[in-house]
């Protein structure tokens, strides 16, 4: 969970481009995290930035932000996030834009010439919106496009005629002659040329894209460009044009479509990949800049109205200016430059302010490139950008068939970064990295960290259908350790008390450091396989409830970080230092099918196996990230696996029994407890409020699906809750009188039945009428033999039951709650399956729907209510039911279910009637 309930996208503040190649980080988990980890004052850094979203809310909190943006483009964008211009002065931009001198007449007047046209019905000389070209036979040439229809807007017409503005009609000569005209196309072109930096292997690139342009698109998209690049503006304006510039080139491109978005841009093999269709359209360049403008404009009214308010940051050159008065954030691009603004140069030339400490690293690893994220970076940096910036990618894989880089070069990314910033850090400062992928994207960040020194607190990866955000927490070298559990997979890893973290962490320069200098034990995929079972057989006993894939890998990497292996790993496998390391030479247990590999830094590829194998007897793979996910799965699933299970596809659980007897009471109910715990004593309360201190409660192993947490909160809410005063209807008191009052229900139509019925001890002392529950029961029956009706230990505790000796009984389990783990899994656990028992659990009708959660999200509970012949009737139900004269067990097949048949065919009216 984070502090603020499910997380949300950005809504409103996005842009399209960016949404493909930089989608920006869940507002809701940087504020909160922000909050959580720092104070006014305090530094925030983003070392990876995707358009200065995350310096954008620290700076709104009050802090100080540094953000090293993670693309030039990113860097354009964070330009306007952090100093959003003046709409005022942004149209005023615009429109001397348009205005500006070109040729004969206006910047909008000349391209507007290029498009000229006739009203096909008033004659009126307009301006073409599109021209639509088709390829086929018929332009004399196979394959060849021929311009075919025209687009226009005619307000006269629509005036005079009714109707849309809206109008089309075929070319006429004038349009066909303008259309294949020289309007000096040649020389624009050979100036965008030179925007491209050539790409090895793909040298002809660079014309295809701008082959993707008419003539005169070419001209009237250069033109524009050259326009805004040629007049001085401040720089949050030049970056808003050029974002509008960069948002208008596919559009008015042969990648347009009819809704006037443009398709998806695809490069392979070092070609542009041509479109399918037989038409394309000539969009207006200058209609098409307008529009995205329109759409810039808005994004930047968003952010001057949405919930951060107007922001405009003072940019400093680097971290001392942070601490010299009036910058609140600096921006820069990731790089050798950019890093260098971390550094405390200790020839400050007179500057006297001491230097701030970054308290919090907070942001999102650099997005895994593939091809289509590559060629939209490449394509719009180059156009809006220019050569020097576009030459900054990492361009030569635009030249290959599939771009697919290994993890471990996005582990060697975040591990430079996080060693550049660790001096700056402050020693109670905290890295959060979120992470916008699957366990391999986990995996390389922690890796990384552990590569860089870091200590590994905390590694959440999101369930399928969980909504929160998936992150890793670590904290720099020399930090204090918080408390943690103490398992055998980290006894003796403690920080030494006093001290400043674990005496085998060093805080000088690592990640080119001989392996010796922190740590001269080796790698051992025996000690790393053994630290795996132990943590999560730990982490499953601490949830009491099966666990997917995903929320045990956080759980076992923090394991393996006490235990030391991740360090070990890391170094030898991603440092490449030279180094030959040492590797542990002992023999698996008797049980134990992991094998041992050796790694080996001298190879470019990263650790190499040597000819054995995993546990389940496949090649181990040479990228760190697969490897190290590789031994985790093998031995999760390791045939010889002895104390866990694969309960179900995804999900594991515990087999051994004295594991099982550990397990802790399910998350589950301990989540639906807290929820109502909560509601019930903090009185009206917001969500937001709610969803926070629920978050305060549970952490690590015991963290929550948001999913629970809202299915709890749904079933306890009242029905005049509002989002912004949450109340519950239930009252602990009011249930444990009608808890009472059914189970006398129950025994009194037990003996109305003519059977003898059992009253379960500790109930039995509840107070009922003038007596106790327990008076309910003759003497024979208080002092009865249960063991006539079955061999099991749990009878005692069975809220009630009807039975006749040795032929049939009939078990009910009342619930007012949700809380199954208890009654299922325990109790009746002891009470071994027979087909002379029959279990009914009673539930209140308000809790069907977390009843139904709780069953779909369990296999435990599946099973169990399919191992013991359970049935499932609501309390009301069951009250209709005994109520009925005469009574008889025939009738009761109508009531049970989550959806009885009463509830489907309205039977249930008359008989609460009657």
């Amino acid at each position: 969970m984070t502090g603020r309930g499910t997380p949300d996208a950005q809504p409103g503040y996005s842009l399209p481009v960016f949404d493909r190649i930089s989608p920006a980080p869940p507002p809701s988990v940087v504020a909160a995290r922000i909050d959580l980890h720092t104070g006014p004052g305090d530094v925030v850094a983003d070392l990876f930035g995707r358009g200065g979203w995350v310096a954008r809310l620290a700076v709104d909190r009050q802090r100080r932000a540094l953000s090293l943006e993670s693309s030039p483009l990113t860097r354009m964008l964070a330009e306007v996030v952090l100093r959003p211009p003046d709409v005022r002065h942004l149209d005023a931009a615009f429109q001397g834009l348009a205005a500006s001198p070109r040729r004969d007449s206006s910047l909008k007047g000349s391209i507007g010439d290029l498009f000229a046209t006739r009203c096909a019905t008033c004659g009126r000389t307009l301006v073409a919106d599109e021209i639509v070209w088709a390829v086929d036979d018929e332009a004399g040439i196979a394959g060849r496009a021929r311009p075919v229809i025209r687009h226009y807007r005619c307000t006269v017409c629509r005036d005079q005629l009714g109707g849309s503005e809206h109008r089309q009609a075929p070319l006429d000569a004038d349009d066909l002659r303008r259309a294949t005209a020289d309007v000096g196309a040649a020389a624009m072109r050979a100036s965008l040329l030179a925007r491209f930096p050539e790409v090895a292997g793909a040298e002809g690139l660079p014309a295809e894209l701008l082959d993707l342009h008419t003539g005169r698109q070419l001209v009237g998209l250069g033109a524009i460009l050259e326009r805004i690049e040629g007049d001085l503006r401040a720089a949050p304006l030049l970056a808003a044009l050029r974002l509008a510039l960069l948002h208008a080139i596919l559009p008015a491109s042969r990648l347009a479509t009819q809704s006037g978005r443009a398709s998806t841009l695809r490069i392979s093999s070092g070609h542009v990949r041509p479109g399918t269709g037989t038409q394309s359209r000539e969009r207006n360049p200058w209609n098409a800049f307008e529009d995205s403008f329109r759409t810039v404009r808005g994004f930047i009214q968003r952010l001057e109205g949405g919930t951060t308010g107007p922001i405009q940051a003072r940019l400093g050159e680097d971290l001392r200016s942070l601490g010299e008065g009036t910058p609140t954030a600096v921006l820069a691009l990731n790089g050798p430059s950019g890093l260098l603004t971390l550094r405390d140069d200790p020839n400050a030339y007179g500057r006297k302010s001491a230097t701030p400490k970054i308290r919090l690293v907070l942001g999102q690893p650099p997005m895994r490139l593939n091809l289509e994220r590559l060629a939209a970076a490449y394509h719009g940096t180059a156009w809006v950008l220019g050569r020097e910036a576009a030459a900054i990618l990492p361009i030569d894989g635009l030249a290959g068939a599939s771009l697919r880089p290994p993890w471990s070069s996005q582990a060697t990314a975040v591990a430079v970064a996080l060693e550049a910033v660790e001096p700056a850090m402050a020693r109670d400062g905290r890295v959060i990295q979120l992470v916008d992928g699957g366990p391999e994207a986990i995996v390389s960040v922690v890796l990384a960290g552990a590569t860089a020194g870091y200590r590994l607190l905390g590694a959440r990866l999101a369930d399928a259908d969980d909504g929160a955000a998936a992150l890793v927490e670590l904290l720099p070298p020399g930090g204090l350790m918080p408390p943690g559990p103490r398992t055998r997979a980290n006894v003796g890893l403690e920080p030494v008390p006093g001290g400043a973290g674990d005496a085998d962490i060093v805080s000088s320069s690592r990640l080119f450091a001989p392996p010796e200098r922190f740590d001269d034990r080796p790698f051992s995929a025996t000690e790393t396989a053994r630290t795996v079972t132990e943590t999560a057989v730990e982490t499953l006993k601490a949830r009491g409830e099966p666990a997917s894939f995903e929320r045990l890998l956080g759980e076992i990497l923090v394991g393996l970080d006490r235990a030391g292996q991740l360090r070990r790993l890391a170094t030898a496998a991603l440092a490449g230092d030279g180094h030959e390391p040492a590797v542990e030479r002992t023999e698996p247990p008797e049980d134990d099918a992991t094998e041992e590999t050796a790694y080996d830094p001298a190879e470019a590829s990263g650790p190499v196996s040597r000819p054995r194998r995993s546990g389940a007897g496949r090649d181990l793979p040479a990228d760190p990230v697969d490897r190290l996910l590789g031994l985790i799965r093998d031995e999760l699933g390791r045939p010889t696996q002895r104390r866990l299970t694969e309960i179900e596809p995804g999900r594991w659980w515990l087999t051994d029994p004295d594991d099982l007897a550990g397990a802790a009471t399910p998350l589950a109910d301990r989540v639906e407890w807290a929820v109502f715990s909560l509601l019930s004593t903090a009185g009206p309360i917001t969500e937001s409020s709610f969803f926070d201190r629920i978050a305060a409660l549970y952490s690590g192993h015991d963290l929550p699906d948001d999913g629970l947490v809202r299915a709890s909160l749904d079933s306890y809410r009242s029905l005049a809750s509002t989002a912004g005063r949450v109340i519950t209807g239930d009252d602990l008191l009011r249930r444990s009188q009608e808890h009472t009052e059914l189970l006398a229900t129950i025994a009194e139509a037990g003996h109305r039945l003519g059977m003898r019925v059992w009253i379960g001890r500790r109930e039995q002392t509840r107070r009922h009428g003038a007596g106790l529950l327990g008076d309910l029961l003759d003497g024979g029956e208080q002092r009865a033999y249960l063991g006539a009706i079955s061999h099991g230990d749990g009878l005692a505790e069975v809220d009630a039951i009807w039975y006749v000796r040795d032929k049939v009984a009939f078990l009910f389990e009342v619930e007012w709650t949700a809380m199954l783990g208890e009654p299922l899994l325990r109790r009746h656990a002891r009470i071994p399956p027979d087909e002379s028992l029959i279990r009914f659990l009673v539930i209140a009708p308000e809790r069907t729907e977390l009843v139904r959660y709780k069953l779909e999200r369990s296999p435990l509970l599946r099973a169990a209510l399919d191992a013991g012949t359970w049935h499932i009737v609501k309390s009301n139900h069951l009250r209709a039911f005994l109520g009925r004269e005469p009574l008889d067990l025939a009738d009761l097949e109508p009531y049970l279910g989550l959806d009885p048949e009463v509830e489907r065919t309205g039977e249930q009216m008359p008989l609460f009637g009657s």
